[in-house]
């Protein structure tokens, strides 16, 4: 990423009022229901709801954006909430996350082809689960979509060709009422060597 989009992020963030509660995303709190709480990373946290969320039920979460101003609002969000959930402002280009050292890694609503599935492989210990959902290029087409581009969504199926030292447990791509998206939930393998 760069100064640029890191600018246009805080710009977004500092026209929002700082939500009054979390709104955790329903597909996750479905995926995660069986896990027992361990460490986890969310990257690309934008506001928070899910690190928050996480943290509530017992998790040690990392939690990285480029917008720290987004990050202080979800800080304090999660300060009203009780949670504790360690902040991280870093440009995901630059962000080297310990080496197998988290039980989940999450990724909602962001797309780097090239970078993330390199971080994701390197966070994650083996038999760690990745949480991935994000947009498909149908979205792109809708009339109540903000994006405009193409190469920022998935193409049919693009999503776990993405990860490939990963065993599948389940993959969808569905058409929600206010998005299309893919949805990915995997377990990095035990022969698969850090990024």
């Amino acid at each position: 990423m760069s100064t640029d989009d890191r600018q246009r992020w805080d710009d977004k963030y500092r026209a929002k009022a700082i939500p009054d509660k979390i709104v955790p995303d329903a597909w996750l709190i479905e995926q995660v229901s069986g896990l027992e709480p361990g460490r986890a990373l969310e990257l690309a946290c934008g506001l928070g709801h899910n690190a928050i969320w996480l943290a509530q039920l017992g998790w040690q979460v990392d939690a990285v954006d480029i917008s720290a101003v987004g990050l202080t609002q979800a800080e304090k969000l999660a300060h009203s909430c009780g949670a504790n959930v360690h902040w991280i402002a870093a440009d995901l280009d630059e962000f080297t996350p310990s080496a197998e050292s988290y039980d989940l890694v999450l990724v909602f609503r962001f797309l780097d082809r090239i970078q993330l599935p390199v971080l994701v492989g390197h966070a994650l210990r083996p038999q760690g689960v990745l949480i991935y959902e994000t947009f498909t290029t149908a979205h792109v087409n809708r009339t109540d979509s903000h994006m405009k581009n193409p190469a920022f969504a998935l193409a049919p199926g693009e999503l776990p060709r993405l990860f490939p030292n990963f065993e599948f447990v389940s993959y969808t791509e569905c058409n929600l009422a206010d998005r299309d998206v893919a949805r990915l939930v995997a377990v990095k393998l035990e022969h698969a060597a850090p990024a």
